[in-house]
């Protein structure tokens, strides 16, 4: 299984016609828009998609949960992408109107003491003051909290207080005075028109609620201005914010479209093999189904050719919102490369000089020169990345906090990158130390090498030089998730085997105290399976073997 699992949907326009919809069991339609479910795979080490009917999955209620869980939403049709993020919307505002809070009970007393604490007014009730509790129902004393009955009334002016367990128990003036408080009559009651109460819990209640109130509003009135400060601040903040997204939402949507209707000129008049002659003497990736050609082909008349890797010279695609190498650093390690700001070549985009097709004749004499940048969506972030970005100061991530040492550079780059580095405030280690917090290599790595063993051991990120080259051009110290050429931790294990003959039944299979390997002269019926990938931390085998049975 992948080390790093995908997100949880993929969204995209059926490029044949072979899978059927889980859901209503038809034949999903070539370029049919079409949701798939990430399962775990039964067949192969890895991840597969059961593919949907996008109608059939809207149609159904808490099935995508967040935008954020669809990979591939960014290359549909705006009016596509517009439908799941409606519903993912929708089902946000269903969650929140449709969430009942929980039973609660209440009761009303008068305070025997004056230790609890109002929730509302974070006040002490004094001795003798009417106070009433609420509590979730079942949790008996956990979750109890107190108000005053004044302060209850403005939180639940329609509860029925003569209907609360404790009511009986008060006198009749404290059960007028709370029915006056609940009328919402509380200020309009006049010292005459109150009922008269003999009671030391009455007397002060009747002093609440005339002096108390009224302090209250006095006080609650004086608050006003400041809380109108407050919230026009807020509203010029949102709206200030709101134009630069409607902005780029705007721009987002128009440059989709663009992308959608170039599509659908290719479609009606390009053939498959005229794309990918077009891709060739672009120098582009030329391989893959006809819908990946159409996407590329679109990318570099719209934008300009892509230039190829730094890292490892291969071809860059755009996937997942950036640009991203398919390449291979070595046989067990895939390039990571990504960006979203990729290197374009200069000039015009191709068109082969022996085509006969008119449309990219036309096309190819109507083009501009100068090609815009591709306008890309925010990058996505999960709440716990947010806020650990939110808490990190100006200071991490500026480049006085990197600290570097190298592998495999020449020992220009190194002086070059050391005079760059330390000019920002940062350090340059000639060897790994403590707070060593990035190691640079360059070329095939080496794992016998001391340094790789030990930035290895210290779980260091290790990166290619691109990632200084960004950084500086930023002007920023970056994260490095994705510029990390393998994924960091060991593990080990031992076990215990008994050969028979040449070779070992694997304890694993529970044979290898009855079986024993099949030899036939020089041959033994017994291999190993193995995948391993730097990049995504996969290290696994799979053994099969003819075991028979006997000694």
């Amino acid at each position: 299984m992948a080390a790093n699992p995908p997100k949880p949907w993929k969204a995209e326009y059926a490029k044949s016609a072979r899978s059927s919809c889980k859901t209503c069991k038809n034949i999903i339609a070539k370029e049919v828009f079409r949701l798939g479910k990430m399962v775990v795979a039964t067949q192969f080490d890895g991840f597969m998609p059961m593919w949907h009917h996008a109608n059939c999955i809207l149609k159904k209620a808490k099935q995508i949960k967040s935008v954020d869980d669809v990979e591939g939403i960014e290359s549909l049709r705006w009016e596509d992408q517009q439908r799941i993020r409606n519903y993912v919307n929708n089902a946000e505002t269903a969650n929140t109107t449709t969430a009942t809070p929980p039973a609660m009970e209440y009761a009303i007393e008068v305070s025997q003491t004056s230790r609890a604490t109002c929730k509302h007014c974070s006040q002490k009730i004094l001795k003798g003051e009417v106070r009433i509790s609420s509590k979730p129902k079942g949790q008996g004393s956990r979750g109890l909290v107190w108000n005053h009955a004044g302060c209850f009334s403005k939180l639940s002016p329609a509860t029925q207080v003569e209907k609360m367990p404790g009511w009986e128990s008060l006198s009749s003036s404290d059960q007028a005075t709370v029915i006056v408080l609940f009328s919402g009559k509380g200020t309009e009651v006049s010292d005459d028109n109150q009922p008269k109460s003999t009671s030391k819990a009455g007397t002060k209640r009747k002093v609440g609620v005339g002096n108390d109130q009224r302090s209250k509003v006095t006080k609650l009135e004086g608050n006003v201005p400041t809380d109108r400060a407050v919230s026009t601040k807020n509203t010029s903040d949102l709206t200030d914010k709101m134009p630069k997204d409607f902005d780029l939402e705007s721009k987002l949507e128009a440059q989709t479209k663009e992308l959608w209707a170039l599509k659908d000129d290719l479609k009606k008049h390009v053939t498959t093999g005229e794309m990918r002659e077009m891709l060739e003497a672009n120098d582009q990736d030329a391989t893959g189904s006809e819908l990946d050609l159409r996407d590329r082909c679109v990318d570099g008349m719209m934008f300009g050719a892509l230039s190829r890797c730094s890292i490892c010279s291969g071809f860059l695609r755009f996937s997942g919102g950036m640009y991203r190498c398919h390449g291979y650093l070595s046989a067990w390690s895939k390039c990571s490369y990504s960006t979203r700001e990729p290197e374009r070549l200069k000039g015009k985009w191709k068109v082969p000089d022996e085509t006969k097709n008119e449309f990219l004749s036309k096309w190819f004499k109507s083009q501009k020169v100068k090609k815009p940048v591709r306008i890309l969506p925010p990058p996505s972030a999960s709440s716990s990345q947010a806020a650990t970005g939110q808490s990190q100061t100006s200071k991490a991530e500026s480049l006085a906090d990197l600290k570097v040492s190298f592998a495999g550079l020449a020992r220009e780059s190194v002086e070059e990158w050391k005079g760059k580095i330390e000019g920002a405030g940062g350090l340059i280690h000639a060897k790994i130390r403590k707070d060593t917090n990035c190691f640079v290599v360059s070329g095939e790595l080496d794992g016998h090498d001391a340094e790789m063993r030990k930035a290895r051991r210290m779980k260091l990120p290790i990166v290619r030089e691109d990632y200084l080259v960004d950084c500086f051009k930023r002007q920023k110290k970056l994260p490095f998730d994705l510029y990390k050429v393998e994924a960091i931790g060991e593990a080990s294990s031992m076990v215990t085997v008994k050969v028979k003959g040449r070779s070992a039944v694997h304890e694993a299979s529970g044979l290898q105290d009855s079986c024993h390997i099949l030899e036939d002269g020089g041959s033994i019926y017994n291999t190993t399976l193995n995948m391993s990938d730097l990049s995504t931390g996969v290290n696994r085998c799979i053994g099969t073997s003819i075991s028979l049975g006997g000694s």
